[in-house]
């Protein structure tokens, strides 16, 4: 961006959020006097001031800078009936849950309902696991919707049938692109940071395509096999990797395990202040004190605990079929198009569903009325 095209937006911006020139100086490290010069063209503004005032002005102007999601919840349960766990935790009818014989961490089976996971295991030390993963809270999130319930009635819900919890990231969804990822990672890697663990980790993925190629990046702070860290990614750049779309640009994910869950869903259930308790994990945990955008961040005053409901859909099977079965199709078709052949008309007279595909028909296809218990 130039810099006429910098005064131009950084005005209109500015006036759009209804601040002074004086009042955006006090957000950043700008003074007046240099803002005052940089609208009316009369100096020019460094690609990082350029980057502070906008990113200030983003967060200005955006109705919800922050939002607040459970994007992974795990919880053991100590009985080995998975069933009554469908019935009196999730409140759905075991009828619309797949059976496969083999599960994961160690579990010999486990039920599916979308990506509702709950894993079974003989041994009762190893219980019953429910595993909700990011689409998997989503599925939940829409269940929970049809039932009229939210996201604290499940929690205590899973306390009152003796669960515990193994796992659960709280995920702050930066919309406004207040937060910087490559420059909170490059101040991270030189040190310019206060934080409670020296473990670190920054990695780029994603290639975008076209001539501008950018990498997502990704900043983890502390260990990943603690019970304790953070993940922050440009989630905009990520999904485009996927040619998926979000209005997220940026996400904080806080990822907490045993103890540490525990003492986070207990606070939750307590206060019903998420607000509070993020705000705590985070500054408690790491500062960026010479980031100017960092404050911004942690004074922020609300943060909305939201659902975004998500039903049982195709989107993973689609992306198979798209990458792994539709190039052999559309081979087939053209084959049988230039030598006159019924090889797709053969395919089809053969071909019949699974039990398991003829349930994700069931599942998709069923209001969620019905799949709840009453």
């Amino acid at each position: 961006m130039n810099n006429l095209e910098f005064a131009l937006e950084m005005k209109n911006k500015r006036l759009a959020s209804g601040l002074s020139q004086g009042e955006l100086a006090g957000l950043t490290p700008v003074s007046r006097y240099s803002i005052n010069r940089f609208e009316n063209g009369k100096a020019n503004a460094s690609k990082e001031t350029q980057n502070i005032i906008l990113r200030s002005l983003n967060y200005c102007i955006c109705e919800k800078p922050f939002t607040l999601w459970i994007d992974y919840l795990a919880v053991r349960f100590p009985t080995t009936d998975g069933l009554a766990i469908i019935r009196k935790l999730l409140g759905m009818k075991a009828r619309y849950f797949i059976h496969f014989d083999y599960g994961y961490y160690g579990y010999k089976e486990h039920y599916a309902y979308g990506e509702i996971k709950v894993m079974v295991s003989d041994d009762k030390h190893m219980g019953v696991f429910v595993e909700l993963k990011g689409t998997g809270s989503r599925n939940m999130e829409y269940v929970l919707q049809a039932q009229h319930r939210d996201w604290y009635s499940f929690l205590n819900r899973c306390l009152d049938l003796g669960g515990i919890i193994k796992r659960i990231d709280l995920a702050v969804n930066d919309m406004c692109g207040l937060l910087d990822i490559p420059v909170l990672s490059e101040k991270y890697h030189r040190g310019n940071t206060e934080c409670r663990s020296k473990s670190f980790e920054s990695v780029h993925s994603g290639r975008l395509g076209g001539k501008n190629r950018n990498l997502a990046d990704t900043l983890y702070i502390g260990s990943k096999t603690g019970m304790k860290y953070f993940c922050l990614y440009e989630k905009q750049k990520e999904q485009a990797t996927k040619r998926k779309h979000t209005d997220i640009i940026n996400r904080f994910e806080i990822r907490l395990r045993d103890t540490k869950a525990v003492q986070a869903v207990e606070e939750l259930l307590l206060t019903y202040n998420p607000h509070g308790l993020v705000f705590y994990l985070i500054t408690d945990f790491v500062d960026f004190p010479d980031y100017p955008l960092w404050e911004i961040f942690i004074s922020h005053d609300s943060l909305p605990f939201e659902m975004n409901p998500v039903p049982v859909n195709m989107e993973r099977t689609l992306l198979w079929l798209e990458k792994q079965v539709m190039p052999s199709i559309v081979m087939i078709e053209e084959i049988d198009r230039l030598t006159g052949s019924n090889y797709m008309k053969m395919i089809d007279e053969v071909t019949s569903l699974t039990e398991k595909q003829e349930m994700i028909v069931e599942q998709m296809c069923t209001d969620i009325a019905e799949v709840i218990e009453r």
